[in-house]
């Protein structure tokens, strides 16, 4: 009975992806960074469920009560050229819950990598239209286990991305992004010789669904603020589901829907310095946690080496 327990919200590919981008400067939205600019991010937050969905059954677990989710998020951003920028994120994340007799697990996750190259920008109407394109990968940096859901701190597979972002951005400040991905990832080995999901199979490797997700957002900007709300989704393109009261893994089919809201505050006491935050609640899913997320944070914004160009230019 006390294996028969779920996956929490997809993991923080998720909150990476869909969620993150509403807050800070991401290779997911469709705002730039110029030349030589460094974006440095600190946040906090935590993912919380009581039930979660058995295929399309939506229950709840005993043996889990509450789960939690805590998850902290360094990022860096760094504009290359003022169409090129890239980012990187690391996530440490502590699962646990407060009921049943499992052991909590944390540590470090996986390293995320994007480049985020801006294509095209129009003058359309009263505003501007841009269009992206953001290649990435992702690799677990620690040996951390897989298979043990939910309480896994990641699903330990190799992964790629592409993505497409369309952003228009009326003088006012007022805008609309759309943004969708594509993300592959690579098989996983577990620790046992055979598993049975939709048939038996007798190895120790398994497949891990790829994923098609994206959003739609829309908000205001200005020099002093950022609002906006969104609608995420993220649909795995195979897996299976978990059985009636079975164990579930890693290869599982994990579907999400989500909506949220986020504000950015520029500060007025330091030149780019921002607080952030922003929340998100899974309305809709299948094999994952019906959780509510939460995240919080700074941003510095600063050019390093700019001050070291206008010294050797001087000379």
């Amino acid at each position: 009975m006390i294996r028969r327990i779920f996956t929490r919200v997809a993991f923080l590919y998720i909150l990476t992806g869909a969620a993150l981008n509403t807050m800070a400067q991401t290779a997911f939205d469709g705002f730039t960074m110029t030349k030589g600019e460094l974006c440095i991010v600190a946040d906090y937050g935590q993912s919380k469920w009581t039930e979660y969905w058995e295929g399309k059954r939506l229950r709840e677990n005993l043996n889990i009560g509450e789960f939690t989710s805590k998850i902290f998020m360094p990022m860096l951003g760094y504009g290359i050229t003022d169409r090129i920028s890239v980012f990187a994120t690391v996530p440490y994340i502590h699962n646990k819950s407060d009921a049943g007799y499992m052991a909590d697990l944390k540590g470090w996750q996986d390293l995320a990598v994007e480049a985020k190259v801006q294509l095209t920008k129009n003058r359309v109407g009263k505003g501007t239209l841009l269009s992206f394109a953001t290649v990435g990968f992702s690799i677990p940096v620690t040996d951390y286990i897989p298979d043990f859901l939910p309480y896994s701190i990641g699903l330990g597979a190799k992964t790629a991305q592409i993505r497409a972002i369309g952003h228009y951005k009326l003088d006012k400040g007022w805008f609309t992004t759309i943004q969708t991905g594509y993300i592959m990832r690579g098989k996983i080995e577990v620790d046992r010789e055979t598993y049975y999901t939709d048939d038996q199979y007798y190895s120790k490797e398994m497949a891990i669904p790829d994923v098609w997700d994206g959003s739609v957002r829309a908000g205001f900007d200005n020099r002093h603020v950022r609002l906006g709300a969104q609608y995420n989704w993220a649909i795995s393109t195979s897996g299976s589901d978990i059985r009636r009261n079975d164990m579930p893994f890693p290869g599982n089919r994990m579907d999400r829907h989500s909506v949220g809201v986020s504000g950015l505050w520029w500060t007025p006491w330091i030149k780019g310095l921002a607080l952030h935050a922003m929340g998100d609640q899974v309305v809709a899913g299948r094999n994952i946690g019906k959780s509510f997320t939460w995240m919080g944070g700074v941003q510095y914004v600063f050019k390093p080496f700019q001050k070291k160009k206008n010294e050797q230019a001087e000379n």
